[in-house]
């Protein structure tokens, strides 16, 4: 029998945010989902969801970077279903900085075309005091490790990607990841429950929020063991 594993944090109230960051505190809805009516009171029930294309776990297509770039509806269905490979690196700490060598060191064999996951250990600190920014980071020479792998998709157990993000220099902020998405590559971010993935290939199941023109999307994530 396969085994199948769910890699999405749930959306819920007090959810974790990118507020936090210079320049969103006032941007970034928080997640709040609230009773519309109940079955109790009404015969029935239904709920208002408030939340950004980044709440929870969520999908990012270039557009998200890239002015006129595809839009993740502009994508086939079939795209969203990729061979998965895991990157298990030895469990990082707070603010720890990836570089290529410990990539290296801890990369399967993986093929152009491949959907890559990298798991750092971060996902269990999942809506926890220091999340989003004391999560670990990439360093310049790791992102661009990855993107000589030809992948077509990243998913990452971190809501923080490049080390340039905690630094002082505006010009490298997002640089890679915008090389990054004009290769077509899809990013899904942040994962959960890597630690349950068993080693070996599998499926990577990833269907993002049906969204007109949005650059993303909140996204439910499976693991297929093949």
């Amino acid at each position: 029998m396969k085994k199948i594993v769910d890699l999405t944090g749930r959306l819920e109230n007090g959810l974790w945010d990118y507020r936090k960051l210079p320049g969103l505190e006032e941007l970034i809805p928080p997640v709040q989902i609230e009773s519309l009516a109940s079955v109790k009171k009404d015969g029935f029930s239904i709920s208002k969801v408030t939340c950004c294309t980044i709440s929870g776990t969520y999908l990012e297509a270039g557009a998200h970077m890239i002015e006129g770039a595809k839009t993740l509806d502009k994508y086939s269905v079939e795209r969203f279903v990729q061979p998965v490979k895991i990157l298990r690196l030895p469990k990082q700490n707070k603010n720890a900085l990836i570089d290529d060598k410990i990539l290296k060191e801890n990369a399967p064999a993986i093929e152009k075309g491949d959907a890559l996951i990298i798991d750092t250990g971060w996902g269990e600190q999942w809506n926890k005091p220091g999340y989003v920014l004391e999560c670990p980071n990439f360093r310049r020479n790791a992102l661009e490790w990855i993107l000589e792998q030809g992948i077509s998709t990243l998913g990452v157990d971190v809501p923080l990607i490049e080390a340039a993000w905690s630094e002082d220099d505006e010009e490298t902020k997002g640089g890679l990841l915008v090389e990054f998405f004009k290769s077509d590559a899809l990013l899904i971010a942040p994962l959960v429950n890597l630690d349950k993935v068993p080693t070996g290939t599998g499926t990577l199941v990833f269907l993002p929020l049906f969204l007109k023109d949005a650059s993303g999307a909140p996204v439910r994530v499976i693991y297929v063991q093949e």
